[in-house]
């Protein structure tokens, strides 16, 4: 089973590392209208020129790692003695008779009890998994704990403030509006185009092409708030307010995951932050209740698997969120019927770098409900004892709650009617 596991895993990598980026940079060229452009004559090309830098940097980073740090730290206990007859053969059992039992001079024990780190050398391919993991970890940590808050906030605040019907007159007004903005953004994109044209041109790099960049991340941004609105505008009157059971819908799902983030942060503070801090956890929670619910076939699993695609979809949430408000990064969204490609590829591609570094976060915190398993024996015992970043894991706990927290802070001073996407306020 831990061969399955690796192989799922090393499919994951893959995924993650060369079909995604290759894919990500092949519609990026196929964007690419510049005829003057000899350099990348296809978008095959223009892809294979990005991937294979990025390849053979990533493979050198992780054979550097691996040749210098590729070891797992094992804290171990070794007990040396004389064999003596008894049925308890536990460790637990071993240290009480080294501590309680005395030789015939009184002065020693008949055996000796010593602690200490064994040092095992990993395969390569769990090393890979590793530091792919490890990167997963940090968006994770990241994008997972802007979700935890964000995603029931939203879904609740998107039902509170639903389409509400309209008249003709106000329906005319506020399309007005949102044309003589749409005539603001193409003109603002027509010359935005012709710049970017200019600096590939002439080569220009550096933090000049960085603001330039910057300010087509925000252009895309103000597009995607524009139609937002004139989809809220179509519903509020040729739909009537749009569709109740789907609003509905939605406010069911934010009171649902509001309940999954409270257990998640409840199961976090009781059993995560101790096992951070290298103390005994408070209470096992979630894993006995888990184990409890267990004596039905299959419920454990569901729960299981509820709690862990739940934090893949705050990943998700987290990422639209932050690619929203944060100028620098790019925003990828997803629409029914109306997600680009591009845009459909790179969540694809953060879901699966994510998707093990969850894994083993599911690992860690149900332990007692998933001991003895392959992913207990790769997450739990070679990975987490990996030399060098081994307490990068302890880490990323406080990080996800920080961002948790910090997204919280965010929620209160900046309720959803003075959010940026909920404005039409374009500066060109």
């Amino acid at each position: 089973m831990t061969k399955l596991s690796l192989s799922f895993y090393i499919i994951t990598i893959v995924w993650c590392l060369v079909v995604v980026p290759f894919t990500v940079f092949f519609y990026e060229g196929s964007d690419e209208d510049d005829g003057d452009q000899k350099s990348t004559p296809s978008a095959f090309a223009y892809a294979l020129k990005w991937l294979t830098p990025i390849l053979i940097f990533t493979a050198a980073v992780i054979f550097a790692l691996y040749w210098f740090l590729g070891y797992a730290d094992i804290a171990a206990t070794r007990i040396e003695g004389t064999l003596t007859p008894g049925t308890d053969t536990s460790l637990r059992a071993s240290l009480a008779y080294c501590d309680t039992t005395l030789n015939t001079l009184g002065t020693m024990t008949q055996c000796i009890s010593q602690t200490g780190t064994i040092h095992v050398s990993v395969s390569p391919i769990v090393y890979i998994v590793a530091i792919v993991s490890f990167v997963g970890w940090v968006l994770f940590s990241i994008f997972g704990g802007v979700g935890l808050i964000a995603l029931p906030v939203d879904w609740i605040s998107q039902f509170l403030h639903r389409p509400k019907i309209i008249k003709a007159n106000e329906y005319a007004e506020t399309k007005k509006e949102i044309g003589r903005n749409a005539q603001l953004l193409m003109e603002a994109g027509k010359t935005l185009n012709e710049e970017l044209k200019g600096a590939t041109r002439s080569g220009l790099s550096g933090r000049r092409w960085r603001r330039m960049k910057n300010r087509e991340n925000e252009f895309r941004k103000d597009v995607v708030i524009l139609e937002f609105h004139y989809r809220r505008l179509e519903d509020s009157y040729r739909n009537q307010g749009g569709n109740f059971i789907l609003q509905l819908g939605l406010f069911i799902g934010g009171i649902l995951g509001a309940i999954l983030s409270v257990v998640w942060f409840i199961h976090i503070i009781l059993y995560l932050i101790p096992w951070a801090l290298h103390v005994n956890p408070y209470s096992p929670f979630l894993n006995t209740f888990l184990t409890d619910v267990n004596g039905v076939p299959f419920l454990g699993t569901v729960f299981y698997a509820l709690f862990s695609f739940y934090l893949l979809a705050c990943v998700l949430k987290g990422n639209s969120s932050l690619g929203m408000r944060v100028f620098f990064l790019p925003i990828h969204p997803l629409q029914i019927g109306e997600t680009l490609m591009n845009a459909l590829v790179f969540n694809t591609g953060v879901v699966l770098i994510c998707s093990m570094s969850v894994a083993q976060f599911c690992t860690l915190a149900f332990a007692k409900y998933a001991k003895y398993t392959s992913n207990q024996s790769i997450f739990g015992v070679q990975m987490q004892n990996l030399r060098g970043i081994q307490y990068g894991y302890d880490a990323f706990i406080f990080l996800l709650l920080g961002f948790s927290f910090l997204t919280g802070a965010y929620s209160l001073y900046k309720p959803h009617n003075k959010r940026r996407e909920n404005q039409m306020n374009f500066h060109y």
